[in-house]
């Protein structure tokens, strides 16, 4: 398709901008599940994201599971050091080390360390999975000889780490420390001992003498011999002793301070391929999976079904389950539902229970099915094979916990017609996936991608008001979940810009205005997967769209009132895979009262590029204190980013403005979002 410039609506500063705010003209409560999250098995998202275990490869596994495609071991390995951010005169000596050891028999993501007669191998002695590490010293030549990985540490916030690890052998123990890249300082170190010819478990705390490192610098990690012998190692864990759970704690910190309310795992493509069994019971005794979505990204099968259940409690949201019915069964969804919900006289009740969880997690939400309709889903059927599949696993799932909500595999019209013809006595709730803009080629200019990308929300109204409406024809009363959600340019603006805090604005007021027809969001994704939090050399910043949940998530409002919008417009045509909008306000923006209908919270988007909006904003029936407080996401120009160097680049910015009983003028920032809190007078 010929690229096509958007025409371009603008305006002269002073031109009428108005909010006019009516108070007392009142719609139904909205749900804070419009604030949620997504979480996936891919890449960092989980294991190097959610997830406070620091080492890559921690079973000491066959490279199958890391690398994909054609690449070789020594070209995925320079990929994964590059995680490390190691400096030009590190990476690739580093990536080198560790891709010569790999050849002599070190297992992936670990290298040889020391110096003498040694030989290492890939063993199939193990505890757990395929192989351990095995290190036969026959004499050394140097203090030590065993193996290491380089790795980061979260020393901004916490020195102790604790690490775990199997072992077994002839030699009298284990010398574990932490060391600086060069290896000339030891930072921790601790002996694991005695050895014996039978495998244990051993435990160590270290504790790092961080003075004079710099926040996520790249470190080692060593376990060595001290004299000849031969030892085996297996399933190493090293996890920082604050973590939440087993999970990162600033991760688990954002969450909470943004007041997340719903999270929707496992997946994702991933779930269309995961057998939830394989994540419960003892971790050690879990075993190690190809992930069978995402190849090159290992399931280690740590994260599984409780693991996620603490994670949600320990940052007060909810789970929304998605189910495997790609590959999975209905007895296999069942299962879930009970080992989730049973009660300890159920046969996965007690499963659950003897895991550790007697009392059951109550889970409520749950997804039949991601993405069923795509040629690249794990199971992929036609509309109507979905729809026959889609009543056998709920009335697998219902039979177990009849008071779930179910949700069901939705999208477009053509596919949600079968579903909602045939299903209708047992369809509550259809799903729909927005990731936009895949098309956009890669020298697109970046303002012309910003203003489709900013109209899209104006289209996108439509389009989920007509898909309620064909749903309504058999279903009352339609529910759409929206259960994936993000920009998928690329190159700039993207879901890492501040454009995507812009766009997930504007999808929220767009769900709120549509009243009770969207009954969740939950934005993709959380760590390291496109928006929300990114973690890197062991640190966590928020991108600029995370700000967006966290300034709808925190606010008091949940009772929309009426609001007259007055702005000027701008349009764009069709732009490669963008739809055309005509007339797109600049200004968008929704009302929300407080349950005690004493705190007014104004959630305006300015969506254009450069411009600040003045509007006059006039409030009936609601007379404010002459203090308005305002909190306003700000960056320097819709493509700023939060990085490792700036984490703050992007930022909420709170301040104080004047107010009389009638309203207010306010100047809205270009490309920023605004909450203006207004608090009734007594």
């Amino acid at each position: 398709m010929e690229r096509q410039k958007p025409k371009v609506v603008e305006f002269v500063p002073g031109d009428p901008a108005k909010l006019e705010v009516f108070a007392a003209e009142r719609g139904k409560p909205i749900t804070r599940y419009l604030f949620g999250k997504f979480t996936e098995h891919l890449g960092r998202n989980v294991y190097g994201g959610l997830w406070a275990q620091v080492l890559l490869n921690p079973g000491f596994e066959s490279e199958e599971y890391f690398t994909w495609g054609n690449q070789s071991v020594a070209e995925t390995l320079a990929h994964r050091a590059g995680w490390l951010g190691l400096p030009p005169e590190l990476h690739r000596p580093t990536s080198q080390r560790l891709a010569d050891s790999f050849q002599s028999g070190v297992a992936y993501g670990w290298a040889r360390y020391g110096a003498g007669d040694v030989r290492y191998a890939r063993d199939a002695e193990r505890i757990n999975s395929e192989t351990s590490q095995k290190i036969e010293v026959r004499s050394l030549s140097s203090a030590e000889v065993g193996v290491l990985q380089p790795l980061c540490l979260p020393l901004h916030r916490e020195r102790r780490f604790d690490l775990s690890v199997w072992a077994k052998g002839s030699g009298k123990s284990l010398r574990v420390a932490v060391r600086t890249a060069d290896e000339k300082r030891v930072l921790a170190s601790g002996t694991i001992e005695p050895l014996t010819d039978k495998w244990k478990k051993h435990a160590l705390r270290l504790t790092v003498n961080a003075v004079g490192i710099r926040r996520g610098e790249p470190l080692l990690l060593t376990i060595g011999l001290t004299a000849p012998g031969t030892v085996w190692l297996d399933q190493c864990f090293l996890f920082p002793a604050d973590h939440v759970n087993g999970f990162d704690a600033d991760v688990v910190r954002y969450c909470r301070e943004m007041k997340l309310p719903l999270l929707r795992f496992p997946g994702g493509n991933f779930a269309s391929g995961y057998h939830w069994e394989d994540g419960v019971g003892p971790v050690d005794a879990r075993p190690m999976r190809r992930n069978p979505a995402w190849p090159g990204t290992p399931e280690y099968n740590h994260v599984g079904t409780d693991e996620m259940m603490a994670f949600c409690a320990a940052v007060g949201c909810e789970p929304l389950i998605c189910i495997n019915a790609g590959n999975g069964t209905p007895e296999e969804a069942a299962r879930w539902v009970e080992y989730c919900n049973g009660s300890v006289e159920t046969p996965q009740g007690r499963r659950r229970a003897a895991n550790g969880h007697p009392q059951p997690y109550n889970v409520k939400l749950w997804e039949i099915g991601n993405e069923l309709w795509g040629n690249w889903q794990i199971g992929h059927c036609t509309a109507e094979e979905y729809a026959e599949r889609y009543r056998r696993f709920y009335n697998a799932m219902k039979a177990v916990d009849p008071t779930i909500h179910i949700i069901a595999c939705g999208q477009d019209a053509r596919w949600n017609a079968p579903l909602i013809e045939k299903d209708a006595d047992i369809l509550h709730s259809l799903s729909i996936h927005t990731l936009i803009a895949h098309g956009v080629p890669p020298d697109a200019n970046p303002a012309e991608v910003y203003r489709s990308l900013a109209a899209f929300p104006v289209w996108y109204e439509g389009h989920l008001a007509a898909l309620g409406k064909q749903m309504a024809q058999k279903v009352t009363p339609p529910r759409l979940a929206i259960t994936e959600l993000q920009i998928m340019t690329p190159s700039r603006p993207n879901n890492q810009t501040l454009t995507e805090a812009l766009y997930l604005a504007g999808i929220i007021n767009t769900a709120i205005r549509l009243g009770d027809l969207v009954e969740m969001i939950t934005h993709s994704a959380l760590v390291n997967h496109a928006g929300g939090l990114a973690k890197w050399r062991e640190c966590v910043w928020q991108h600029p769209v995370n700000l967006t949940s966290r300034l709808y998530s925190t606010q008091s409002g949940r009772i929309p009132v009426r609001l007259r919008v007055t702005s000027p417009t701008f349009s764009v045509p069709q732009f490669h895979d963008l739809p055309a909008v005509q007339d797109a306000p600049y200004l968008d923006a929704v009302a929300l009262l407080s349950d005690d209908g004493n705190t007014l919270t104004l959630l305006v988007t300015n969506r254009h590029p450069s411009a600040a909006l003045t509007a006059e904003i006039a409030l009936h029936d609601f007379a404010p204190r002459p203090e308005v407080t305002t909190h306003t996401i700000v960056g320097e120009s819709f493509l700023s980013v939060n990085t490792f160097e700036q984490p703050d680049a992007v930022r909420l910015v709170e301040a104080k403005v004047k107010a009389k009983r009638t309203g207010l003028t306010y100047a809205f920032p270009p490309h920023s979002v605004t909450a203006l809190v207004l608090r009734r007078d007594s």
